[in-house]
This record gives structure tokens, sequence and C-alpha cells, in this order.
């Protein structure tokens, strides 16, 4: 086994069930261990409410440039108020590990819908959802901020409201900024079109070819297939959220 993922096994290794953090929060379960963080649904024992807690990897809390990044994902999270983006509600420091406890948003994932439970959305449901996403995304770029990492893990739905979680790859830019804003403009619009096209293929029954495209096996609208293009940079890109929203909601017309 490699010596760093020896130190991962070793130093990294998620706090156990029942462990009280500042007092306060108690540890349920882990949820999962990303690339830098470990993130757990903890309760607050005074109220007995339910949260989400972050904590920096003990190995990459070592190195500046990964405690910076958390500093400013929690700066991030701090500056959004959104109800469709989990609230910031404070963090702490404990024997120089750093932590930050954000709201826990009850659901389930859009992964865990399509994957393993196989739920099929319709065209007018799919194309709803990526409007309530688009409606977060627009929130976001407006104040510059570019998520980088929609993906259907990263969307919960509860009730058929719509929530955008994880902003570990989240990064707010200044104007000047120019050329990064426009790449990371364009990473968000993709992974809006990718989404949709996940939700879209819930519906397919037919058997998927082996070099087929989702234009030859899906039976759509030319306008939802021309959003779907735009979004994908098969055609021409979309330079702002709010031309997304005018062929959006032609979309929607075209299906209802």
């Amino acid at each position: 086994m490699a010596l760093k993922q020896l130190k991962k096994l070793l130093f990294d290794r998620p706090l156990k069930d029942g462990v009280i953090l500042n007092h306060q929060y108690r540890i349920e379960e882990c949820l999962g261990m990303g690339g830098y963080g470990l993130v757990y649904l903890c309760t607050d024992v005074h109220t007995q409410t339910s949260y989400v807690l972050k904590q920096l990897r003990p190995t990459k809390a070592k190195k500046e440039k990964e405690r910076v990044r958390f500093q400013q994902e929690m700066k991030l999270l701090k500056s959004m108020h959104h109800p469709q983006i989990p609230a910031f509600i404070e963090d702490f420091i404990i024997d120089g590990q750093a932590y930050y406890v954000m709201q826990f948003i009850e659901g389930d994932n859009i992964e865990e819908l399509l994957f393993f439970r196989k739920q099929p959305f319709t065209e007018l449901m799919a194309l709803q959802l990526i409007s309530q996403l688009l409606e977060i995304v627009e929130y976001l770029h407006e104040r510059l901020i570019f998520h980088s990492d929609i993906r259907t893990p990263n969307i919960i739905i509860n009730d058929g409201r719509l929530c955008l979680i994880d902003f570990g790859l989240a990064k707010q830019l200044t104007p000047e900024e120019t050329e990064e804003v426009k790449v990371r403009k364009q990473d968000d619009f993709f992974d809006l079109g990718e989404t949709l096209l996940f939700l879209l293929y819930s519906q397919y029954k037919g058997k998927k070819k082996k070099n087929g495209t989702w234009m030859e096996e899906l039976t759509l609208t030319k306008e939802v297939t021309l959003l779907l293009k735009k979004l994908l940079g098969i055609d021409e890109e979309y330079q702002h959220t709010a031309f997304i929203r005018e062929d959006l909601n032609r979309a929607i017309q075209s299906v209802t």
C-alpha cells in the first residue's frame, strides 16, 4: 500500500458515532469522505435538531493551501442566503482541527432516485426540476459564484423541492477574471445539460445502441433538443442564464 494511502487510513479515520463536539454536536454517522473533507450527520444535543458537520481531513489540515481552501468554502457559504442552498450555522476549531456546521436538508439525491430506485421522470418533470436548478444557478452567477460540481449526488429533492449541496469546489470570482468566469460558467451550464439528460433517460425503454447518441435514442421536441444542444456545447453555447431561461420556458411549453 502506498505511504500516502496508509497515512489517510491512519489519520483520516472518521469520528466515531456518539462523539460530541464543541459541547453541542453529537456525531450520528459519517455521510461521506471527499477529497479533502469528511461529512457527518450530527444532532444538536440541546435542541435535537439535525445538522451536517464538515471536517477538514487531518492530513490536509497540515497544508496551508488546504486550510485556506476550507476557509474559503466557509466564507462562501456564509455569504449565501437562498432557500435551496444549505444555510451556514457556525464554525469552530478543536485541537487545531477545523469544523463547520450547516443546515441538514432532508430528501433523496437524484443519483439515488435514478440509479438505485429507478424512478422515472417525465419530460415535463425533468424540465421543471431543471427550472428549479437554474434558479439556484442564476442566484450564484449573479454573484459570480460558480458551483463547478453540479452532479446528480449533489442535487436533493424533497417533496418536489430541489436543493443544491456540496460547495467544496465552488469559487467566487471577480469581474476582472474574465477567462475563468467564462470557463466556469460553461462548466455549470454543461452540468445542467448533463443532469437534464440523465433525467430524460429515466423513461427510455429502448435498447441502447453501441455508438448511439442521445439525439438518436430519445424522442424529444425540437425545443428540448435545442436546449440540450446549447447546454452541452454542441451548438452555440449559452452566454448567460437569461438565455437559458428563455429556451427552457419554450421547452416546457412544448411538452405541455
